[in-house]
C-alpha cells in the first residue's frame, strides 16, 4: 500500500517554487490541502472526484494545470496557466508554480491508476472492480516473482485471444521477460492445449521458468458501453470480444429453444468459434439473468478457461525441466485507442515442475473475484 504523506507533495512544489530561477510566492489565503491519504481513498471512486482533491493539493496557484492534468505533457498545463495569468505581476513564479502543479498532479493520477476518460474509467471502476493498468499490473507480477528466481530467464506463455487489441499486453509482459509463446485462440480458450504447453517447456531458457497469462477480453468504449471499443482508425465502436459476443447470441438462442446445439465440428475453418459457443452452454441460464450480459459474458468465459488452464498446467508441468510455473488468469478490458488497457486479475498462482502448487499468489497482487451472481460451473 502506497505510504506517500501530505509532506511529499508540498515539498515537490517548494523545491520547484525556490528555485534560483524564480521568486517564490504564498498560496492565495484560505487555499485548502487533501492530504494524500484522502487521495488514496478515491482510487475507487470516479475521475472527477480525484481531480478536485488533487486540485486541493496543488493550491489555486496550479488548478489551471489541474484540470488539464490528465493531457500530458505537463508543460502544456503551464503554458496555459501563464496565458490566464497575464496581466499578473511576476507570470514566471505563476508559470513555475502551474507547471510543478501540473507534474504533482500527473504523478497523483499515475499513482491513483485512473485512465483519462471519465465515462470508460467510471465504467471499469463500476462493473471490473479491482482492474489494473497494464503497466500496474507487470510491475506488480514481476516484483511478486521475484522471490521464485523470476527474470530475463523466464518466458511467457499467453493463453489471449487472436484479436489484435490483446498483443498490448504481450508486448508489455515481454519488456520483462523477453519472449512470447502463443497458446491461445477465439475468446482467449486455450487451443494450443497440453501439446502447445510441452512446446513452450522446450523453449524455456537453462535454468528459468514460465509465467502463464491467460483469460477474455472485453471493450469498454469512449461512452461507458462495455462490449464494444472503439479501434485504430475507426471512430465507431465493433463488438469486443466478437467470438464471445457471437457465442453468447448462439448460447441464448439454444437456451431459448431458437437454436439447436452444435454438433461436433465437420471441417477446422470454423472448429473453434464451435467450441467457443459449447464451453460457454452452462452459463446460459446465468446469462440470460444478467442485467448486462456484456458484464457478466468475460467472468463465466474465464471461469470456463480456468478450468482448462489448470488441467494443462497440472499434466504438463513435468515438461518444465527444473523451474516453476506461475499462472495469471484474469479479464483483459480494451479501451479506445491511445488510452491504456487494463486487466482485472481474478487468480495468480505458482506451480512446481510436478504440478503441484506451491503458492496462491492472489493476496500479492490483489486479485478481485467473481461476483456472487456469476455462478461457478
Amino acid at each position: 500500500k502506497r505510504t506517500m504523506k501530505l509532506n511529499t507533495a508540498l515539498v515537490a512544489l517548494s523545491l520547484f517554487g525556490t528555485a534560483s530561477a524564480f521568486a517564490p510566492q504564498p498560496m492565495a489565503a484560505g487555499t485548502q490541502r487533501a492530504s494524500l491519504t484522502e487521495l488514496e481513498m478515491a482510487n475507487g471512486a470516479k475521475r472527477k472526484a480525484a481531480l478536485k482533491a488533487a486540485k486541493k493539493v496543488a493550491g489555486a496557484v496550479g488548478s489551471v494545470a489541474l484540470a488539464t492534468a490528465g493531457l500530458p505533457p505537463a508543460a502544456r498545463a503551464a503554458e496555459t496557466a501563464v496565458e490566464s495569468a497575464k496581466g499578473a505581476k511576476n507570470v514566471v513564479t505563476v508559470g513555475a508554480g502551474a507547471f510543478a502543479a501540473g507534474i504533482v498532479a500527473n504523478k497523483l493520477l499515475e499513482n491513483l491508476d485512473i485512465g483519462s476518460i471519465p465515462e470508460t474509467a467510471d465504467k471499469i471502476e463500476e462493473v471490473f472492480p479491482g482492474a489494473k493498468s497494464n503497466k500496474k499490473l507487470v510491475k506488480e507480477v514481476a516484483s511478486a516473482l521475484e522471490e521464485f528466481g523470476y527474470g530475463k530467464d523466464s518466458l511467457v506463455a499467453t493463453s489471449l485471444c487472436a484479436d489484435e487489441v490483446n498483443r498490448v499486453l504481450e508486448d508489455d509482459f515481454k519488456k520483462v521477460y523477453d519472449d512470447n509463446f502463443s497458446m491461445g485462440g477465439l475468446a482467449g480458450f486455450p487451443f494450443g492445449g497440453k501439446t502447445a504447453f510441452g512446446a513452450m517447456a522446450s523453449h524455456i531458457p537453462d535454468g528459468g521458468s514460465c509465467l502463464v497469462v491467460f483469460g477474455p477480453h472485453v471493450g469498454v468504449d469512449s461512452t461507458g458501453k462495455v462490449g464494444t471499443v472503439e479501434r485504430r482508425g475507426r471512430a465507431n465502436g465493433g463488438a469486443c470480444c466478437g467470438s464471445a459476443v457471437a457465442a453468447s447470441g448462439y448460447v441464448s438462442g439454444v437456451h431459448t429453444g431458437q437454436a439447436s446445439k452444435y454438433g461436433p465440428p465437420e471441417t477446422a475453418i470454423d472448429a473453434q468459434q464451435n467450441f467457443v459457443g459449447t464451453m460457454l452452454l452452462p452459463y446460459a441460464e446465468q446469462l440470460e439473468e444478467a442485467a448486462d450480459k456484456m458484464v457478466d459474458l468475460p467472468y463465466a468465459l474465464y471461469d470456463a478457461q480456468k478450468k482448462m488452464v489448470n488441467e494443462i498446467v497440472t499434466t504438463g508441468a513435468g515438461s518444465i525441466a527444473d523451474g516453476k510455473v506461475s499462472v495469471l488468469g484474469g479479464i483483459q478490458v480494451n479501451t479506445p485507442d491511445g488510452e491504456s488497457d487494463y486487466f482485472l486479475p481474478l487468480s495468480f498462482e505458482v506451480y512446481n515442475n510436478s504440478g503441484e502448487l506451491v503458492e496462491d499468489m492472489s493476496d500479492a497482487i490483489d486479485c478481485g473475484v467473481l461476483p456472487a451472481g456469476v455462478a461457478q460451473k
